[in-house]
């Protein structure tokens, strides 16, 4: 009897397999809000964002533009195909994406996918951050339309299926995005020092980012930039990893492993002796090794000196401690993060926990279902209080002494600012509302002045700020530490330290003083600086980075996180004010002064002397046998100079054999920008294209013939997507096929299905 049902189902966003949403159990994705999208074209991209997003995207258009123009000079290589790039204003509207069915968790900074080779990005309240993405992901995409013509469809119809190895592939987005870092540079001495760092085959999880960069950084290098983009078009022709390397710089991957792994040794092992590990200085509270975790992150000493809160995932989840700053006891946990809607997410790279004046609540930022919020927390009852904001994000807050407000970085597209909350008024000022980047915010022992880090350089007021002025036209690369006075909002310039970030301040009781973490040495280590004299000197010289300054009130104490043997562990350090270091200037690291071109130890190496020949040979002490050269002419032809401007060279003579032997395709745009030369915003209109067509056929000597074929479409957003599915046999009565239709872009998801099983 044939059977045909035509089901509609309702249902929650992520609650059924229907929707390909691949979900883990409390991890639904919710579409809390109701998108209104637009575009804007440049030359080879397409920009969709939504409603307050159109600054991100033009800054968007602007640096993709920018990175392709170096992706295509390293890679050697045009693309085929316009790429689409999907610009959220927050994390937390990036979570709700449909372009992506897996839940987008927090540290992911952005996606790319092969359907239809599309990027995702948000914004998160940092334009250097923001920019790094957009230039790593298109790498991403440029490798999709170089191997995989751009589409899973392409992989999936190539004859000679190629995927490049997940080291190669980060690390070269890395790479490409940042070159070398310190960073990266702190994360490979670690793990070069601590005998931990894998060969290159086994570069897998985090050291496929930082692993894979620093081998493509060894190959620039060692054989020059160049490489890279001969060593990618060959492996492209000989669908080979072994090959492309062996043929362009004539090693195997497992040679080319022992001679980075060796190279870094070379550079990171005399740290040993030039510096100190961070328990040499300071107290080790945490031990990861122990606890078997890798985080243990964020510390917030109690005003009184005795308590510390920090932020730790040994026990699966991201979960808030409370520890004693004597012997580093855990005597609480304070919050279980990742399991309750007001604890969804507790921004583990900038959460900025702080204390109230007398020790008893403390404060954080966190995700809170919708939006962000900043959580009050009773360290003993457990009692919380829930303060929310229209704001796209919060993170970083500050408790000031008199427990009267708090200081927050709150984003709100396409910038963000330093906010003051006022607890008794319930009023939500901003102190600084700009365009700039700012972090970090930190009160003044009087409450009198905020302290916090931007890349601002010397825009101190809005009238120093240029009439049209774009984000596009700053060099953001450095931080620097700035004072804004709560009343009168005027703003000062504290440090000015070039190619260098300056960050985490923390200020001393008497207010005179400030510790904070600067890398300008290429590590992060603690400095002290005279806030009226700018007199500055380090108190520091870590070998390994040091992040998250939190000092007690009487200045005696002071806390921080480093990386220490393949994690993050949590250090005290007494009496910091009163460190003193025999040198004014701590030795830069071998990448600096490389970078830099600093004087540096080079290893001794061989000297080969040449004699100058001669036609007399002493044949004994006292007889010397000469050539008779008289009447003899040169026996060789003394070479002559050839003027090549007097050839004519056949194209194929000047061609570059790396080259695509195809022109590069053009991407022909018009009316994408208005008279000012502002890009035109369009309306998005829905329209679907294929991301899977496939099919097979057999023949089957009882059933006959035989086959399957699936083939899904989507629109560009994916909030709406078709499936169709069929498995042919012998006739339609016999044989199963079904239809499906996804409406995803609302809170609530519908699903239509029509199907006919046999």
């Amino acid at each position: 009897m044939n059977r045909f049902l035509v089901a509609v189902v309702l249902m929650v966003s992520a609650s059924s397999a229907v929707f390909g949403q691949n979900s883990v159990f409390g991890k639904n994705k919710v579409q809390y809000k109701d998108f209104e999208w637009q575009y804007i074209q440049s030359t080879h991209f397409d920009i969709y964002f939504s409603q307050g997003g159109y600054e991100l995207a033009e800054f968007t258009a602007d640096a993709a533009e920018e990175s392709y123009t170096s992706i295509k000079k390293l890679l050697r290589y045009d693309i085929n195909n316009r790429i689409a790039l999907v610009v959220y204003n927050s994390h937390n509207e990036f979570q709700q994406t449909n372009v992506i069915n897996e839940y987008l968790e927090e540290g992911i900074g952005g996606v790319t996918e092969l359907f239809k080779n599309r990027i995702v990005v948000p914004f998160e309240g940092n334009y250097r951050m923001f920019r790094h993405v957009i230039h790593h992901e298109l790498v991403h995409a440029v490798l999709n339309d170089m191997f995989y013509g751009g589409s899973i469809q392409s992989l999936i119809s190539s004859r000679s299926p190629f995927q490049l190895p997940l080291w190669m592939n980060e690390g070269l987005a890395e790479y490409a995005a940042l070159g070398w870092d310190t960073n990266s540079d702190m994360f490979i001495r670690d793990a070069t020092i601590q005998n931990y760092l894998p060969p290159i085959d086994f570069l897998g999880g985090y050291f496929a980012y930082r692993g894979g960069q620093s081998v493509w950084y060894y190959i620039a290098n060692k054989y020059g930039e160049q490489k890279i983009g001969e060593i990618l078009n060959r492996m492209r022709g000989v669908r080979s990893v072994e090959q492309g390397f062996k043929s362009t710089i004539g090693l195997t991957v497992k040679e080319l492993s022992e001679r980075w792994q060796k190279e870094q040794k070379v550079l990171f092992w005399p740290d040993i002796a030039k510096r100190e590990e961070p328990a040499d200085f300071s107290r080790r509270l945490t031990d990861h090794t122990k606890d078997g975790n890798f985080y243990n992150t964020s510390p917030a000493i109690s005003p009184q000196g005795d308590k510390i809160v920090f932020l730790s995932d040994r026990n699966d989840y991201f979960d808030i401690y409370l520890m004693s700053a004597i012997d580093g006891q855990i005597l609480d946990k304070v919050v279980s993060g990742q399991r309750t809607k007001d604890f969804e997410e507790l921004h583990l790279l900038t959460p900025g926990i702080t204390w109230s004046s007398d020790g008893k609540k403390i404060a954080l930022a966190v995700k809170a279902g919708e939006r962000d919020a900043i959580m009050i927390v009773d360290v003993n009852s457990g009692d919380t209080e829930k303060i929310d904001f229209d704001l796209d994000g919060i993170f970083s807050v500050d408790w000031s002494s008199d427990g009267k407000k708090l200081a927050f970085v709150g984003v709100k597209a396409p910038q963000s600012d330093i906010y003051l909350y006022d607890i008794e008024s319930k009023v939500l000022t901003v102190l600084t509302n700009d365009l700039f980047s700012d972090a970090d915010p930190v009160f003044s022992p009087d409450g009198k002045t905020v302290y916090f880090s931007s890349d601002r350089r010397d825009f101190l007021s809005a009238g120093k700020i240029p009439v049209g002025f774009k984000m596009q036209q700053m060099d953001f690369k450095q931080l620097d530490l700035y004072s804004v006075d709560v009343e009168t909002r005027i703003m000062r310039r504290i440090t000015d330290f070039p190619n260098s970030d300056e960050r985490s301040p923390v200020v001393s009781s008497d207010e005179k003083k400030l510790l904070y973490i600067s890398d300008r040495n290429g590590i992060n280590n603690v400095y002290e600086i005279e806030i009226e004299t700018r007199l500055d000197r380090p108190i520091t010289n870590s070998l390994s980075g040091i992040y998250q300054l939190s000092l007690s009130h009487d200045g005696s104490k002071l806390v921080f996180a480093s990386l220490h043997q393949a994690g993050f562990d949590i250090f005290l350090m007494r009496a910091p004010f009163e460190r003193k270091l025999s040198v004014a200037q701590l030795e830069p690291t071998e990448y600096f002064k490389r970078k830099f071109e600093l004087p540096r130890a080079e290893k001794p190496r061989e000297v080969f002397v040449t004699s100058p020949s001669s036609d007399t040979v002493a044949v004994a002490n006292n007889i010397v046998v000469l050539a008779d050269t008289i009447g003899e002419g040169p026996k060789y032809q003394a070479p002559g100079r050839v003027d090549l401007r007097t050839y004519v060279f056949s194209p194929e003579a000047m061609r570059d054999t790396l080259a695509a032997s195809k022109t590069a395709p053009r991407f022909d745009i018009i009316n994408n920008r208005d008279a000012e030369g502002n890009y035109v915003a369009r309306k998005y209109k829905l329209n679907f294209t294929p991301d899977l067509v496939y099919g097979t056929a057999a023949y089957n000597t009882f059933y006959g013939v035989e086959g399957s074929t699936l083939m899904a479409f989507s629109d560009m957003l994916g909030d709406h997507q078709i499936i169709f599915q069929t498995n042919l046999l012998l006739d339609l009565k016999n044989s199963d096929y079904g239809l499906s239709y996804l409406y995803l872009p609302g809170r609530i998801d519908y699903g239509f299905q029509g199907f006919h099983s046999a």
